[in-house]
């Protein structure tokens, strides 16, 4: 494992290369280069920063924004493909790095994709981060279903009053390894419990395929991202028990749960229609395309259908994420 040390600054050093590398410090550390390697000053971010202006325009634009991505990749994408290069020859071990969006410092393995988007950005899923910060209700706990290393769990915690409590619900074992030594590197083990499994429709054992050190792709379904083509996977046997069961089983009171399981949320939501109905959680869940929601198994409608059924609206909040608010809370709004 190696973290960025204090002497960054001192040319030629490993610490500088890291340094110069990610312009990203973890706290404490010194260093005041905290810039991000990548200029936002791009169609796509002058697009981004117009739809966040006008957020009604959000839905219709989502597709330019797409559409722009596959017909000028922006310099971010092309320099995370660079790394992804550079990436081919990590073997092992593991970074610390500062996260002032996430208000925490976290261990990630080397291999995972997630360490390469905030060393390439500096950055991670700044939208989906300002959404939270907008819909959490800091007097209710919070739930992260598929937490992996802990980004979103960290923050939650971070965002509730210290009365309130998270639940973070990872099954794989590489990625717990880091969820748990991230919870005690921001002295947060009293706020937040963890469940080491799925969640699932309902109770039994599952088996779970897993890339070893990019465990962020792992699914109880087929192996669908495109970031993950022809990669490795085994399958690895974990508990399941639906998240009604664990919502009763930690006795919390959830005012926002966000799912990120792979093309597998259809699952994870059939075992929270009583939470849905009883607690009345605004829930922030992946969304997949349709050709890769039918190789996962699921019905490219059946998630809104389901939000539906329980007096939800759906809308699309960010590229690739579902914002499920309950009817009378959009009637207030």
């Amino acid at each position: 494992m190696r973290e960025i040390s204090r002497d960054c600054g001192r040319r030629g050093s490993d610490s500088e290369w890291a340094c110069r590398l990610t312009r990203l410090c973890a706290p404490g550390t010194g260093c005041s280069s905290r810039r991000p390697i990548v200029n936002k000053n791009n169609s796509e971010g002058s697009l981004r920063r117009f739809v966040k202006a006008h957020p009604t325009l959000r839905v219709p634009l989502t597709p330019i924004v797409r559409l722009l991505r596959k017909v000028r990749p922006s310099r971010q994408e092309r320099l995370f493909k660079a790394a992804g290069e550079l990436w081919q020859v990590v073997e092992g071990g593991s970074l610390i790095v500062g996260l002032t969006d996430f208000q925490g410092s976290f261990e990630i393995g080397s291999r995972s994709d997630i360490l390469r988007r905030i060393l390439v950005s500096g950055e991670y899923e700044p939208e989906i981060v300002n959404i939270i910060r907008d819909q959490i209700d800091p007097e209710r706990d919070a739930v992260d279903v598929g937490a992996n290393i802990g980004l979103f769990t960290i923050l939650f915690a971070r965002l509730i009053s210290p009365s309130r409590r998270v639940l973070g619900i990872e099954p794989t074992p590489g990625a717990l390894k880091y969820l748990h030594r991230n919870i005690e590197r921001n002295h947060l083990t009293e706020r937040i419990a963890v469940f080491e499994g799925v969640a699932a429709e309902r109770q039994g054992v599952a088996r779970i395929n897993v890339i070893e050190g990019m465990e962020e792709y792992s699914s109880l379904g087929e192996m669908v991202h495109p970031s993950i083509k022809h990669k490795q996977y085994e399958g690895v046997s974990v508990p399941a028990k639906p998240l009604d069961s664990l919502i009763d089983e930690f006795a919390l009171k959830p005012g926002l749960i966000k799912i990120d399981t792979e093309g597998t949320e259809y699952e994870v939501l059939s075992g929270c229609q009583r939470t849905m109905s009883t607690h009345r959680p605004i829930i922030l869940c992946e969304s997949w395309s349709d050709s890769s929601i039918g190789v996962a198994g699921t019905s490219p409608r059946a998630v809104g259908d389901l939000f539906k059924s329980r007096g939800y609206v759906v809308s699309q909040c960010a590229d690739g994420e579902l914002l499920a608010m309950p009817e009378e809370r959009q009637k207030i709004r």
